[in-house]
């Protein structure tokens, strides 16, 4: 189900989340949440819905054997000399 609600930005560029979409997601008072743009929208985001959605956007990035890995590491270190 999804909710929505106009909200009201401050003149210090706040809102308040809406009781309804705070209990939904499960935000309690004092607690950090991620904010990032997509294309023109705004997402908000629990740091653990975040970390769902990030995880293994890196997968292979360095490589898909352990093999690989290790090679790409060497390369690495070895450019730093």
């Amino acid at each position: 189900m999804t909710i929505s609600n106009l909200v009201k930005l401050s003149k210090k560029g706040q809102i308040a989340i809406p009781k309804k979409i705070r209990e939904k997601t499960g935000i309690k008072p004092g607690e950090k949440v991620i904010i990032f743009t997509r294309g023109d929208e705004v997402v908000l985001l629990t740091p653990k819905k975040y970390a769902s959605y990030t995880c293994g956007l890196l997968k292979n990035t360095w490589g898909s054997t352990k093999k690989e890995i290790d090679s790409y590491i060497e390369e690495e270190r070895s450019s730093w000399k």
